[in-house]
């Protein structure tokens, strides 16, 4: 699949903040840290939730790293867990959804993978629910917020699986980390200790705590997003069960244990490791196809409410059918898929030659950025048909393929700045 940069047609106008993760000072007593930790989520399906993960790290077959790092990610999920239930009434109803549904995703993926004791929900004790925080517990006297509607709601967790989305492009391209890894373990595992201090045993799969304490966020902002929702719970029970074997083998190979017991715990560990993040990549596909589709259906009735000929319906007819145009090189792999991407490139050329047409016959001309936007979709193109040509002949596709998705981001870019800077283009 492409690694690219998703078309960001953000609902409403929304700011971002960069947000600095402030580590605990060192003076901070050990004691009060244990019992923050630890304290209830307060919301009975989660800490069912998370009682049945300890009983699965607490397993006697689970390999100590593994527990360790599996005990670490559960402080981290009740932490994220309780700070997103105190936000409002209607994140903690959201947050207990979340925690029901992703029970059993993770109970699945974690059995398989280690074996482990984790009990069905409905097979734990009860745990009741602790009254909620009192309002001013949690937000300041005189700092309510203005009323938000459910529109606005679901835009705004719309926004935040995008946003997730975008995160895992840039620092997750799961397939390629993966099939690295794969190649490179390889070739440790033969060679073993004589290799040295240049035997690492975990290749390029970081571990994903940042990306599941930002999925989690936003599965628990109020609203629902009914097309998104379910496969976003999907990938959150994917990381989270992948995610303690990647940190319980970073840590393995950081402290250099491998040495010590010749790559005992690796060997093990590994069949896990590939199972896991292959279940991750068919999640992250799944996510990834839930929030286009979303996209594309709203984008389609927004441009039957647009004047017609105008540039911003030319813009928008435009970048309708280059994202479907990447939906065709996402399943371009055989000689039999070139047909249907080729009839879609015709398509993207047909509507790009009226949006330059637009272009050009508007005064004052629109912000350059538009014309640059109708420019990158003829190169586009032109590697589009290169691309065609190599998998019709079972020849090289490597560098058309490069060069193709090189082109589409870059278009992205031009088309987002369009949006942007020209009053004539938004809609």
């Amino acid at each position: 699949m492409l690694e690219r940069r998703p078309q960001q047609e953000i609902e409403q106008q929304m700011s971002y903040r960069i947000v600095l993760a402030c580590a605990v000072s060192a003076w901070i007593a050990p004691a009060l840290a244990q019992s923050l930790a630890d304290a209830p989520v307060g919301i009975g399906a989660c800490d069912t939730f998370l009682a049945a993960y300890e009983r699965c790290a607490a397993s006697p077959g689970v390999p100590e790293a593994t527990r360790t790092a599996l005990l670490g990610g559960i402080a981290n999920m009740r932490t994220g867990y309780r700070d997103a239930a105190a936000s409002s009434p209607q994140s903690r109803e959201a947050v207990r959804q979340q925690c029901r549904q992703t029970h059993e995703m993770a109970r699945a993926s974690l059995v398989q993978a280690l074996k482990c004791d984790f009990p069905a929900a409905d097979a734990m004790p009860t745990i009741a629910d602790l009254p909620p925080p009192p309002v001013a517990s949690v937000q300041a006297a005189g700092s309510a917020p203005s009323p938000i509607s459910p529109e606005e709601s679901i835009a705004e967790k719309a926004n935040a699986y995008t946003a997730v989305q975008n995160d895992i492009v840039a620092s997750h391209p799961m397939r390629k980390q993966l099939a690295e890894h794969v190649t490179n373990n390889e070739r440790v595992l033969k060679l073993g200790t004589k290799l040295g201090v240049n035997a690492w045993y975990l290749f390029g799969i970081p571990d994903f705590d940042g990306i599941i304490e930002r999925l989690t966020e936003a599965m628990a902002k109020p609203g629902a997003v009914p097309e998104v929702d379910p496969s976003a719970q999907r990938l959150l029970a994917a990381l989270q069960s992948v995610n303690p074997t990647i940190k319980a083998l970073d840590r393995y190979q950081t402290t250099r244990e491998f040495k010590e017991d010749k790559f005992k715990l690796a060997r093990e560990q590994q069949p896990i490791l590939v199972a896991g993040m292959k279940n991750a990549i068919a999640a992250s596909d799944a996510f990834s196809a839930a929030l286009f589709d979303r996209r594309m259906a709203l984008d389609e009735r927004q441009l039957q409410a647009l004047p017609k000929d105008s540039l911003a319906q030319r813009l928008l007819a435009t970048s309708l059918h280059t994202r479907r145009l990447i939906r065709r090189y996402d399943a371009l792999n055989a000689p039999a898929d070139v047909p249907p991407f080729l009839a879609t490139l015709s398509e993207v050329i047909a509507v790009n030659k009226d949006l330059a047409s637009t272009i050009a016959s508007l005064t004052p001309k629109p912000d350059s950025a538009c014309a640059d936007y109708s420019g990158s979709l003829d190169a586009l193109v032109g590697h589009g048909r290169d691309l065609a040509r190599d998998v019709k002949t079972r020849g090289d596709s490597s560098q058309p393929s490069e060069l193709f998705a090189t082109a589409y981001n870059r278009s992205v870019d031009y088309y987002t700045d369009c949006r942007k800077n020209e009053q004539r283009a938004r809609f």
